[in-house]
């Protein structure tokens, strides 16, 4: 790979990465048309049903796109849906190479794509080592959406240097800064819902709407409430937010009938959920979620929620916003409330990226699978 193909595909992982939850149940994709050292077209998938990313970066490079080599994030697709093959497309144009960056695991594309181009006539590269994992990244929602059958699971902490939530009370407005709390928000803009414990819902009482609301595309808000204890009047069902549907997640044994009219009546969606105990099976959310064309949630808490999804091995990725404070109360509320579990059956994590945000550090983590 030539340092303008890294350049370049590097390019392209940004447009891609400029979109958000509104190409569910598609990638995210951006694509860059470059001839030498100039760029002749740019595109990025905004939504799903309208222009991809190669098709737009065609249409802005026009007859200079003949001979020109195509940067795409993730392999451009081979067949028709609602929008037409973008290989043909690349392949009609006359681009002499195409540089990939990753293989798209849906069923109707996986290679096809790569293929197409190659029996076409058509130079094709594939990203290796430190650019084939950034592409994967840009989609890393997708790629299990695909490869697992289920949303993948973001758990959003903000704990003190002691790993607390929130103080005895429960009170947590704020724990952190500004700069923090804007950029946990934003995860909403790029995941298509998100959750939390029946215990955060009564305690805060929140809207969990994302912040650049409905134009941003579907929304879910939702609730693991096995007794169904949510309150109909709560501001989760107040009309600011009926654009953003809310399911509540319960246990499916018909002790709860009339609560769960009471919700039905103020507009939630009761899903239940067939559990042995009081305890939800998590992974069934995430594939219920995935049914949904959720590629992604954010899961906010509280502290069991998130040990429930950690104790499973559900949990893809970590942002922890980190703030320098010290509740010093063993009564304040953990960030984690699970267990207990032994050092030898402890999650492990690697830390991707660690930046400030105001006087708040985030820690990026990945799960680290060879770590016993």
């Amino acid at each position: 790979m030539l340092p303008s193909d890294r350049r370049w595909l590097a390019r392209a992982f940004e447009l891609a990465s400029l979109s958000g939850r509104a190409t569910a149940p598609n990638p995210r994709v951006g694509a860059v048309l470059a001839v030498g050292e100039r760029v002749v077209g740019e595109g990025r998938h905004r939504r799903a049903g309208r222009a991809h990313a190669e098709a737009l970066a065609l249409a802005e490079a026009g007859e200079q796109a003949r001979g020109a080599t195509a940067y795409v994030s993730l392999e451009p697709c081979a067949h028709v849906g609602r929008t037409p093959a973008c290989t043909s497309a690349l392949v009609a144009a006359g681009v002499r190479r195409v540089v990939v960056g990753a293989v798209d695991p849906d069923p109707r594309v996986r290679g096809r794509g790569l293929e197409h181009l190659r029996e076409a006539g058509v130079e094709v590269l594939l990203a290796e080592g430190e650019m084939a994992r950034r592409a994967r990244e840009v989609v890393e929602d997708y790629l299990v959406h695909r490869e697992q059958g289920r949303s993948f699971a973001l758990l959003k902490a903000a704990a003190s240097l002691d790993g607390r939530i929130a103080d005895r009370e429960g009170r947590s407005r704020w724990l952190t800064g500004p700069e923090a709390r804007r950029h946990g928000r934003r995860l909403r803009c790029r995941f298509g819902a998100i959750l939390v414990g029946v215990g955060t819902a009564l305690a805060d009482d929140p809207l969990l709407l994302p912040p650049d609301g409905p134009k941003g595309g579907a929304f879910l808000r939702c609730v693991i409430d096995p007794s169904l204890r949510l309150d109909p009047g709560c501001r989760l069902l107040a009309d600011e937010g009926r654009w953003s549907p809310v399911l509540v997640y319960t246990r499916d044994d018909g002790a709860t009938a009339e609560r769960r009219r009471a919700l039905e009546a103020a507009g939630a969606t009761v899903v239940p959920i067939e559990a042995g105990g009081k305890v939800l099976p998590v992974r069934e959310i995430l594939e219920d979620l995935a049914r949904r064309d959720v590629l992604g949630v954010v899961i906010e808490g509280g502290g069991r929620t998130a040990a429930e999804f950690a104790a499973a091995g559900l949990l893809d990725k970590v942002h922890w916003y980190l703030a320098p404070r010290l509740l010093i109360d063993a009564e304040a509320r953990p960030a984690l409330a699970g267990g207990p579990f032994p050092l030898d059956r402890s999650w492990w994590g690697r830390i991707a990226q660690s930046q400030r945000l105001g006087d708040d550090v985030l820690l990026t983590v990945y799960p680290a699978p060879d770590r016993k």
